[in-house]
Formats: structure tokens, C-alpha cells, sequence
């Protein structure tokens, strides 16, 4: 690794932490939006000093500089700072150093977190304070950063001390969620449940999608190529990492739960697809696809390593207390019969798994192992609806469609099981789980990935020219949003059915896991010409008639294009979509102010603002959709 020395700002090379002979400082800060200094521009303004004989540290940035001068006060030589000391143009030396770079802040003596947004006058603890809203909490490279090394020293923007991570670990804590035990050095971070570790990152953001994984690495131990281009795929590859050196099954306890004695009634299996299958099926497989998916994981923990008062894995032996008769069964084995630990295989089937597995009423549930410190979780599997099942084998995905006691309907994923292993019950029935090996689709299929932008090509494809197109970028941001097509665009159209026939499209964005979608309702008009004047005298009716002299059709103008948008949340989400039409005193997009509209929900916390431009390929005939959202959870 590159470190810089503090008296000059010059770059060396060290290969290890323990060959920098007295130690080194180092720095975490976020990325400001004035340009940062990096590895080419150091090392050139190194070799232009070394002519001229001036100091690099003079000239090199204002916050490379500070950091040189607050290190070189606390008596080091040495500090890193990302933004200079790794060669970004070299892909090898990036990859090298991003799997080290947790190691790199363990090894470190001190790490000065600079809060640019921070003044060194602010009380960190008041409510609403910047130290509390800085934006330095909120990335995700600044999680490993704060955990590895013993000592943090937050700095102000104005470079002076405001306190450190030992005396601040109860307000981190509340800010973070990080346990403070951790956080004041009293309990290693590797002692915390996989599920609660990804949820301290839950909440955090990384400029790059791949980053999300990357920045997690060190905190799981897990070593693995960064390959910039690969999305969410880096995400999924870190699970697995995790999987093979790890028996921790909160790795996937994320998604929504039941209580094991809940009202909910399962849903039959097909109504279940027909429902919440989406075209990604995310929330139906093994493994998340963001780190997004642990929000609400925080505090689960893999149960054989449980210390907290649950029913312990291991087998114990009945013994009957004062002397009273036993009125229950000698126990020699555990739970589930024979001692076993989880186990996980990746194939070509999918993730072939041995858990603990009963089923209820036609539903499967594995025993995670996992718990909360108050119950135990079961994994609802469902399945699979896939002309390449191996019928000897049955394969499964994830998660189940339950009717709700509220008339509400929900796609869960968990069960909590109650904190007895040995005394389990289910939809109202006794369940005794038993060891058994299944197949769990892991990730979505390889065969079946279709690139999601793909779904309005049917609309884009209509001949001469579609009169709308919704741009890829938008179908992107959606996804981005979490918001998926459920399902291809309904399209009724002259090309589809018939000369004369007007364009009607009904397509619904979703996200299940936050219960909001927008359904959306567009099409072409011909609409009726007004009646013309009555005849005067002597003079012949304006209007059309067939071959025997009957009137014919009213008139109609020329073709214009309509939308309607409709929020959709927890509170409609089961209300019966409209009769597919509009109106065209409202909905025509001609009439709308500047081609734009808000289509509010009953309750008004959520909008859907639908505008239009000309399309630049086929300006008379194509309307471009943009789209807004605002209010719930997806502000945008």
C-alpha cells in the first residue's frame, strides 16, 4: 500500500502494515464535490518538487495537507488516505487494495474521521445536531471505517478534535445501530449475527452499486475479485463468500414475517405466483440482491451461538424438580432428532440445503436456526412453478401469500416459531421438524434473465410509429427505486386487433417489499366531432349515412393520446383496478397544462406527476413519458 509522509506529502511503498516502522495514521472522510487529489497528480507534483526543490506538502490539497499536519502532530510519519494512495488505473492494485483496505484500518494507530459538514463549536449530542445529521454516517465505505480501527478521532471541518469513538459509543450507536459494545471495543464486531451485521449498512449509500458488497468484504472476512460492470451481482457474490465459511443462517432472515400463531391463512400456491410474482421475483429467492433487503434484520444472530436465555441447540437432559413425577420425556437428542449443523451446496439447481423441515396445510417451512433473542425463525418455501423441475426433486423458492385478518394480503417470507424448539406449532398445528436435504433457488436463473428495460419493447415496437415511449432511463430509475414491472404491458391496438381499434396499455410498476406501485393507464382517442348545425331550409343534413340511407357513425377527429396514473399502497393495495377507459374531458394529455399532470391519492400523501415531450424520432405521432414520485417511501 501507498502511504504519504507527513513531513513532505511524498508517496512510498509499503507491503505490509507491520513494515511501517513506528505506524501510521490514517484518513476517513466522504468524497467532497470540488475535485480530490489522486495517485497521478501526487506523484506528479512529487517529481516536479524533487526539480524544484519546493515542499509537496505545500502544494497538494487543503485536506491532504491538514491530514499530513494533524498526523505529523500526533507524532507519525506515516498516513493513508484513499483518495491519493491507490492507483485507481490499475485495476489490479484497486481490487488489491480494496480486499486489504479493512486490514489496513484494523492495523492503523489512529483514524482521524473528518466530518466536513461538522463545526468544531457543535454539541454532539443535542438534539438535531450536525454531528448527528452528518454525511459522513450515512456512506458506506465510512461502516468498515469506523469499525476496524481501536481508535477513531472525529474531526471538525475546521480540523480540530470533537471527540472519539470509545467516549462517543452510545450517541454512534443511536445513529448507526451498531451495537456500542462493539463500538467501545469491548466485543469483536465477528461475534454479531451475519443478518445485523448487513444491517448496519442497510441504511448507507455507495455511489457505485458494486460498493455495497465491496465495502462489506472486510466485516465478513470474505476475499473476492471487484469487477466494476458486474450491478448487484456483487452482492449475491459476497453471499456466497459468507456461505462457504460460515453455518450462520440469519444470512436469509430478511423480508417480511409472520408470528407462528398468527389468523393469516395461506393462500393457494398458484394465486401466490399470480399475485406477487414480479419479473426479477427477488423476495422469492435464497440470496438478497441488496444490502436493502436487512433493514429490519437488526439483532438476529445463527441460534447454536446464541448466550442469551433460549432453549439451547445442544441436547439437555429432563430432570424433574422437588421430587415430582416426570411428565416429560427424557431428552438425549436435540430438536430436530440426530445433532446436525446447516449445511449449503451451490449447483446447478440451485442452493441444495440441509435444515430442519416440517409441513403444514401444504406449506413447507425450514427451521433457519436463527433468532432474536425472544423466538427462533422458520424460512416458508413454496414450489417452484418451472417446466425444468426435476420432478424425482422437488425445488423451492422462498416465500408464501397469506390473507390477512385486516382484508389485506402480503407476501412473507419468515415465521417466527416461538422460543421452544422442542414444543413447535404452525397454522394451529403441532409441526416436529425432521433433517432433510432441499433445493433452494438461490438467485434468479441464468436461462430466464431478460434484461427488465425489454418489457415495454411491445409497445415500442408497434408499427409505423408507437404513439408512446417510456425511455429506458426511466425504466432504470424505477428499478433503482425498487419498483418493478409486474408484469408486460397489456396492449390493445389496430396492429394487435384489428383496423380502427385505438391504443389502450395497462402496466403496473411495484415494489412489493415496500407496498407501493403506481398502475398506469394510457392509450389513443378518436374523439366525437360535436353534432354539426341543424339543416336550414332548402338546405341538405351534414351528416353521414350507410347504403340504405340510414345515419351513420357520429364523426370523429383525428387521434389524440390520454393517461391516467393511480398511487398505489398498503391502503389499496387489494382495491379492484378500474374498468380500463378514460375520460376525455381529464385525460386527454393535449388539454393538460404544458403536458403534465398530478394524479393524487385519496388519502393525498402520494403523487404521481405524469408528463410527456415529443419524441425527437416521431414528433407528430410519439409522446415520452417522464414520471415523478413523491410522498411514502420513494420521493423522487
Amino acid at each position: 500500500m501507498w502511504l504519504l509522509s507527513t513531513d513532505r506529502a511524498e508517496l512510498h511503498f509499503f507491503s505490509t502494515p507491520a513494515a511501517v516502522t513506528g505506524g501510521y495514521a490514517i484518513l476517513s472522510h466522504t468524497w467532497e464535490d470540488d475535485h480530490e487529489q489522486t495517485y497521478q497528480e501526487i506523484r506528479g507534483l512529487q517529481e516536479r518538487c524533487k526539480a524544484s526543490g519546493k515542499n509537496p506538502r505545500d502544494m497538494v490539497s487543503s485536506k491532504i495537507r491538514q491530514t499530513c499536519l494533524l498526523a505529523k502532530r500526533y507524532s507519525f510519519d506515516w498516513v493513508w488516505v484513499d483518495t491519493c494512495c491507490i492507483d485507481k488505473t490499475s485495476s489490479t492494485e484497486l481490487s488489491e487494495a480494496i480486499n486489504s483496505m479493512f486490514r489496513w484500518y484494523a492495523a492503523s494507530e489512529v483514524c482521524f474521521a473528518y466530518l466536513a459538514d461538522v463545526p468544531s463549536d457543535d454539541v454532539v449530542d443535542a438534539p438535531g445536531s450536525a454531528f448527528l445529521k452528518a454525511r459522513w454516517h450515512t456512506r458506506g465505505w465510512t461502516l468498515q471505517e469506523l469499525i476496524a480501527p481501536l481508535l477513531v478521532l472525529f474531526v471538525s471541518r475546521d480540523w480540530k478534535i470533537i471527540g472519539n469513538k470509545l467516549e462517543l459509543g452510545k450517541l454512534l450507536n443511536s445513529i448507526t445501530g451498531i451495537l456500542d459494545l462493539v463500538l467501545t471495543n469491548q466485543a469483536s464486531y465477528s461475534t454479531v449475527g451475519v443478518a445485523s451485521r448487513i444491517s448496519w449498512a442497510a441504511h448507507r449509500q455507495t455511489t457505485r452499486v458494486e460498493d455495497e458488497a465491496y465495502c462489506l468484504m472486510g466485516l465478513f472476512n470474505v476475499n473476492m475479485p471487484t469487477i466494476y460492470g458486474e450491478g448487484k451481482h456483487a452482492f449475491q457474490r459476497l453471499q456466497q463468500g459468507i456461505m462457504r465459511q460460515s453455518f450462520d443462517t440469519s444470512l436469509f432472515a430478511w423480508g417480511r414475517w409472520i408470528s407462528h400463531n398468527s389468523q393469516a391463512v395461506p393462500m393457494a400456491r398458484n394465486v401466490t405466483y399470480n399475485i406477487f410474482h414480479a419479473p426479477s421475483l427477488d423476495h422469492f429467492f435464497l440470496l438478497s440482491q441488496s444490502v436493502k433487503a436487512f433493514a429490519n434484520s437488526r439483532g438476529l444472530r445463527y441460534s447454536p451461538n446464541a448466550t442469551y436465555p433460549l432453549q439451547p441447540y445442544l441436547p439437555y437432559q429432563w430432570k424433574p424438580i422437588h421430587n415430582e413425577p416426570e411428565d416429560g420425556e427424557k431428552r438425549t437428542v436435540g430438536p430436530f432428532g440426530a445433532l446436525e449443523l446447516p449445511q449449503f451446496q451451490n449447483t446447478n439447481y440451485g442452493m441444495k440445503c440441509r435444515f430442519p423441515v416440517f409441513e403444514v396445510k401444504g406449506v413447507t417451512v425450514a427451521m433457519l436456526m436463527t433468532d432474536n433473542a425472544r423466538e427462533h425463525f422458520g424460512l416458508l418455501l413454496n414450489p417452484t412453478n418451472d417446466n425444468l423441475t426435476d420432478p424425482s426433486r422437488v425445488r423451492y423458492s422462498v416465500g408464501w401469500g397469506f390473507d390477512l385478518s385486516d382484508n389485506r394480503r402480503s407476501f412473507v417470507r419468515l415465521v417466527h416459531m416461538g422460543k421452544d424448539w422442542y414444543n413447535l406449532s404452525f397454522l394451529g398445528e403441532p409441526v416436529k421438524p425432521v433433517w432433510r436435504d432441499i433445493h433452494i433457488m438461490d438467485t434468479f436463473p441464468e436461462y430466464r434473465k431478460v434484461d427488465r428495460v425489454t418489457l415495454a419493447y411491445p409497445l415500442h415496437t408497434l408499427l409505423p410509429a408507437s404513439p408512446f415511449r417510456i425511455p429506458h432511463w426511466l425504466i432504470n430509475r424505477l428499478l433503482l427505486l425498487d419498483f418493478e414491472a409486474s408484469n408486460k404491458p397489456m396492449i390493445k391496438s389496430s396492429q394487435k386487433d384489428g383496423p380502427g381499434t385505438p391504443l389502450v396499455v395497462q402496466m403496473s410498476f411495484d415494489s412489493v417489499a415496500q407496498t407501493e406501485g403506481i398502475r398506469l393507464r394510457f392509450g389513443t382517442c378518436f374523439p366525437l366531432l360535436p353534432p354539426p348545425a341543424p339543416a336550414g331550409p332548402g338546405q341538405g343534413a351534414d351528416t353521414a349515412e350507410d347504403q340504405d340511407g340510414n345515419p351513420g357513425e357520429p364523426a370523429r377527429g383525428p387521434e389524440v393520446h390520454w393517461a391516467t396514473a393511480q398511487p398505489m399502497h398498503a391502503a389499496n393495495w387489494r382495491t379492484t383496478p378500474p374498468p380500463i377507459g378514460h375520460d376525455c374531458a381529464t385525460d386527454h394529455v393535449d388539454g393538460w397544462p404544458g403536458w403534465a399532470r398530478e394524479f393524487v391519492d385519496e388519502e393525498g400523501a402520494r403523487v404521481v406527476r405524469l408528463s410527456f415531450l415529443r419524441s425527437p424520432f416521431a414528433p407528430e405521432s410519439t409522446r415520452v413519458f417522464h414520471l415523478e414520485l413523491a410522498g411514502g417511501s420513494t420521493s423522487r
